[in-house]
């Protein structure tokens, strides 16, 4: 799954309706804005995974089950906006860069930036409930957990970051971030080798790869991104 197939998916494929009729606008107004939109929470997502203090708190909003029911149950959409707002914080790494993109997404969708703003925290509730399940499903929901934990333990991931494991040599979007992830599971060293780094690396690489946008980004809409974002990932972006 990538991104828009997750909103697409959500609350048994009722989602974009329900936000539609949340924020009073069409349906072909909501897919306009959500189309808009994420571009910028995958090449937010794509970067918070290199970095391990943002990885972290994403792998933190993804454990919590706090955004669950935002992905189910069209009767959260009040609690997910608040939910959403810490997201987009670990996201964006600030409100002043949400707003602008949010800016942008208005310009690109011709929905109303207020509309926009508002949306923006419940997507982002929506999208971590939905990977959440998504990972679950495929029974990779036990490394989330493990990386989560290591995450939030003495020192972090972050602390991590000369780890004498070395990655791997296709480690996905993560890539060098692999040693830092395998030290703080398991200490660095040769007991990261075998089949826990495998497991490891594949809920890694499953988790990324779901983070795509999977729509077509218009030229001028990518670059407006990379002004207010930085530069691109790499990576594809769709």
């Amino acid at each position: 799954m990538n991104l828009n197939e997750i909103i697409q998916a959500a609350q048994g494929g009722q989602g974009v309706d329900n936000l539609a009729s949340q924020f009073g606008l069409s349906p072909e107004q909501t897919q306009a804005a959500i189309q808009a939109i994420i571009p910028a929470f995958s090449k937010g997502l794509q970067g918070a995974t290199q970095d391990p203090a943002s990885l972290g708190g994403i792998l933190s909003h993804l454990t919590s089950g706090a955004h669950d029911a935002s992905y189910t149950d069209p009767n959260q959409a009040n609690a997910s906006s608040g939910l959403g707002g810490e997201v987009l914080g670990q996201i964006f790494g600030s409100s002043g860069v949400a707003a602008q993109v949010g800016q942008q997404a208005s310009r690109i969708s011709g929905v109303d930036p207020q509309i926009i703003q508002q949306m923006m925290p419940v997507i982002a509730s929506m999208l971590m409930g939905g990977l959440t399940h998504a990972m679950n499903g495929q029974g990779l929901g036990g490394i989330l957990g493990q990386l989560a934990n290591a995450a939030t333990s003495a020192g972090g991931l972050a602390s991590t970051t000369n780890s004498t494991a070395a990655p791997p040599a296709s480690g996905g979007l993560l890539g060098g971030l692999f040693g830092s992830v395998i030290g703080a599971l398991t200490g660095g060293g040769s007991a990261a080798a075998g089949s826990e780094s495998a497991e490891i690396l594949a809920g890694l690489n499953t988790l990324t790869s779901m983070l795509h946008s999977g729509v077509q980004v218009p030229p001028a809409h990518q670059q407006a991104l990379e002004d207010i974002m930085g530069p691109s990932n790499p990576a594809p972006q769709n």
